[in-house]
C-alpha cells in the first residue's frame, strides 16, 4: 500500500485550510507524495507535476472543516479530560476568544500536555481514516510523550 507523510500531510491539511490563502494541496495516489501550490513556496524548489490539474492520480488534501479536526476536537477532549467543566468549554466558542480562553483553562488545570498529546493522536487518526479512504495508509510517527 502507498504510504503518505503524516508530517507533510498535516501541514498540507494546514496550510490549505488558511482562509487568508488560495493554497491548494494533492497527494498522488501512486507515491504517496505531497504537493502544494501556494504563493510562500517557491514553484522552482517544490515543482508541481504537469498533470496536477488534469489527472485523477491526485487527490486533493482536505481541509480541516471537512475533518473532525476543529471544534469537535476540543469538545472530546472536554469531555474526556474536563468532564466537570465541559459545558464552559463550549459556551467559551460561542464568544470571541474561546480557544485562547480553553487554553487558559486546560493549562491552569495542569493539562497542557495532555491536551497535546490527545490533538496529535486525534489529529493523526482522522488524517488515517482519511488516508484509507483514498486507498493510502499513513507512514507511522513517533508520537511527542
Amino acid at each position: 500500500m502507498v504510504t503518505v507523510n503524516a508530517d507533510e500531510l498535516e501541514d498540507a491539511v494546514l496550510t490549505v485550510s488558511d482562509p487568508d490563502t488560495p493554497d491548494e494541496g494533492w497527494v498522488c495516489l501512486d507515491t504517496g507524495a505531497v504537493y502544494l501550490r501556494s504563493d510562500a513556496l517557491d514553484e522552482e524548489l517544490a515543482p508541481l507535476p504537469e498533470d496536477i490539474d488534469t489527472s485523477e492520480r491526485y487527490v486533493p488534501v482536505p481541509r480541516v472543516g471537512s475533518l473532525a479536526l476543529g471544534l469537535e476536537l476540543v469538545f472530546d477532549f472536554a469531555d474526556a479530560a474536563l468532564p466537570d467543566d465541559a459545558e464552559r468549554v463550549r459556551e467559551m466558542f460561542k464568544r470571541a476568544g474561546g480557544y485562547r480562553e480553553f487554553s487558559e483553562l486546560v493549562e491552569q488545570k495542569g493539562l497542557s500536555g495532555h491536551w497535546h498529546v490527545f490533538r496529535e493522536a486525534q489529529t493523526r487518526a482522522v488524517l488515517g481514516a482519511w488516508c484509507e479512504q483514498h486507498g493510502l495508509q499513513l507512514a507511522e510517527a513517533e508520537l511527542p510523550n
